[in-house]
């Protein structure tokens, strides 16, 4: 059985930011059973009715080893990406810290996505085993959003499951 959230962060106060209680280091490893509400944990069955039902499915899944080019806000990613069908790809918005430019980059994004309505409901995912999908399902709920649900094994659990996955494309960053 996975650990709390309080138990990993006691454990090991050195990967979490003080404040914010985000994890900042080593994002693939473990993840609690737990997450802080408003945030709801959900299972892939839960998950998938709610994506039924319309709501936003948001994969945070990191674009390491790539940038977005600053002239024109294109990721220049190193691999294709498959994800859960009709997902909105905004890569490195999970990390503990973000740059100004991409914390403005999720909210902006986030904005489009729900039509500016913060009761729509976001399915926020990653891969199995990685953080950035907690720390950004925290991150959206802090900016306001009330219905935000956490799936904690993402692309991996989907396709384990024989659930069909998509090519998808990261949102581009918008650059002045």
């Amino acid at each position: 059985m996975a650990e709390s959230y309080g138990d990993i962060r006691e454990r090991r106060s050195d990967l979490f930011h003080p404040e914010t209680g985000y994890r900042i280091a080593r994002h693939r490893a473990p993840v609690p059973d737990d997450i802080p509400m408003p945030v709801r944990r959900v299972s892939a069955l839960r998950a998938k009715m709610l994506l039924d039902r319309g709501a936003l499915a948001l994969d945070v899944y990191g674009a390491s080893q790539s940038r977005f080019d600053e002239l024109d806000g294109t990721w220049l990613v190193s691999e294709p990406r498959m994800s859960l069908p009709g997902a909105v790809w905004l890569p490195e918005v999970g990390r503990g810290v973000l740059e100004p430019v991409i914390e403005h980059y999720l909210q902006l994004e986030l904005e489009r996505a729900t039509g500016g309505k913060k009761a729509h409901a976001v399915v926020v995912f990653c891969v199995a085993d990685c953080w950035m999908s907690w720390n950004a399902a925290q991150r959206i709920a802090a900016l306001g959003y009330s219905r935000v649900h956490w799936y904690p094994h993402g692309t991996d659990g989907w396709a384990d499951l024989g659930w069909r996955l998509d090519p998808v494309e990261p949102v581009p960053v918008g650059v002045q």
